[in-house]
């Protein structure tokens, strides 16, 4: 994509010139568009649609709090499934364990002792949450074996995965002196999937966080603005888990949200939402650098910019929201959490807050951002008019002692 963004698009526009914006124009905008009125009250009052913006964003972050996951990828799917189904039927005669059972190995380098294998079963079955426990089961040279346990619990459940993940594995290290003891099956491959996860988000936030502001901070050459837009999106993905948790644990009821959804919705939220801040700040930057002011270049990007980031976060939108049509939870959750991260960057963050926290903040947002004397550059706004585009009168600055850019 890249590659092609770099050569083959601009490629098309040397060879096809004017005609790929008929029949308007290159740079036709509508003499009153909402995106200018928009952009001219956040010049005029920043700290309204910093504030409202801000408000709606902490909202939703306090619902992220209630997050609780789940691992029972059995009950995330409709209950018209075969699946399903069948184990409603299983589940109605047998103990609901019996789906997956879990198996306990135990390896040695030398045949094993029966005694030690028969109180490996007895302390497996004492365990509460364990429905039954089978003989084992021992190889033909004596040196491993099999115990099969049967849980109570249906083995994707949070109930099942805290019986394996304690008591029973508990119970069954140690057992067997002389001997390694294994505990494996889906359950406790949930639990290590689980906790695993709980690990690498650990690191994978934080390190996420400093290449973006490495990468922004060299695009931008600001320090602090860099900081915002991080502190932004940081806001955008909590406020979207938190819509996630207000909708399916609150709303609809749900026990529980995939416990992979908050990482996959960190990677596709901060990405997304980095982008748009991208197309938004890089044009304030060029605008400020021309010599504008930060209100004015708040005003200028939000009015050229804001209708690209406006119409590539709905067509995104709309393409993950469609999958909470598949009747799959975790899907839908996706699909849910994403487009509204989506919208949220692309109607409120990037156009809205993050023009809003720039021109509050003033020259401090850019600093160390070097402007040039509007008298003496060429605003950008007025390049891109000697290219073709249509230019409107710039505003008045509303910042007292600061002269608008020309």
């Amino acid at each position: 994509m890249l590659l092609t963004a770099l050569t083959l698009i601009p490629a098309l526009f040397a060879l096809l010139g004017r005609s790929l914006f008929w029949p308007l124009g290159p740079g036709h905008e509508p003499a009153r568009s909402p995106f200018a009125a928009v952009g001219s009250f956040t010049a005029r009052r920043p700290l309204v649609p910093a504030l409202g913006v801000g408000v709606v964003l902490v909202v939703l972050t306090l619902f992220a709090s209630g997050y609780k996951a789940t691992c029972d990828t059995l009950d995330e799917l409709p209950a018209s499934t075969a699946s399903r189904q069948a184990y409603a039927t299983l589940d109605a005669s047998f103990p609901a364990g019996a789906l997956s059972p879990t198996q306990v190995y135990v390896v040695g380098s030398a045949p094993l002792d029966p005694t030690a294998l028969t109180t490996l079963a007895t302390n497996l079955a004492a365990v509460p949450g364990v429905s039954s426990v089978a003989p084992p089961t021992v190889t033909t040279d004596g040196t491993a074996a099999l115990v099969t346990v049967v849980l109570a619990d249906d083995p994707y459940s949070d109930a099942a995965m805290a019986t394996v993940e304690g008591p029973l594995r508990d119970a069954a290290h140690g057992s067997v002196p002389g001997a390694e003891v294994y505990v494996g099956g889906q359950t406790s491959a949930f639990v290590d999937v689980r906790d695993q996860l709980r690990a690498d988000t650990g690191r994978v936030f934080p390190i996420a966080a400093v290449i973006i502001v490495v990468i922004l901070g060299l695009l931008l050459t600001a320090l602090l603005g860099a900081v915002n837009l991080l502190v932004c999106v940081a806001l955008t993905f909590t406020a979207t888990l938190g819509a996630v948790v207000l909708l399916y644990l609150h709303a609809l009821g749900y026990a529980g949200i995939d416990f992979s959804i908050p990482i996959v919705l960190y990677l596709f939220v901060v990405a997304i939402g980095t982008d748009y801040n991208i197309l938004i700040a890089a044009r304030m930057h060029e605008e400020y650098r021309a010599g504008a002011s930060p209100r004015e270049a708040a005003r200028l990007a939000i009015t050229h910019d804001a209708p690209t980031a406006s119409a590539a976060g709905i067509i995104l939108a709309c393409t993950f929201a469609s999958l909470m049509l598949t009747g799959i939870a975790n899907l839908a959750e996706l699909g849910f959490g994403v487009a509204v991260g989506i919208v949220v960057a692309a109607f409120l963050m990037a156009p809205l807050l993050v023009p809003a926290l720039s021109a509050l903040e003033g020259r401090a947002f850019w600093w160390p951002t070097r402007r040039h004397a509007a008298s003496g550059q060429v605003p950008a706004q007025a390049t891109s008019q000697a290219a073709g585009q249509e230019q409107e009168p710039a505003a008045q600055d509303p910042t007292p002692g600061t002269s608008p850019a020309s």
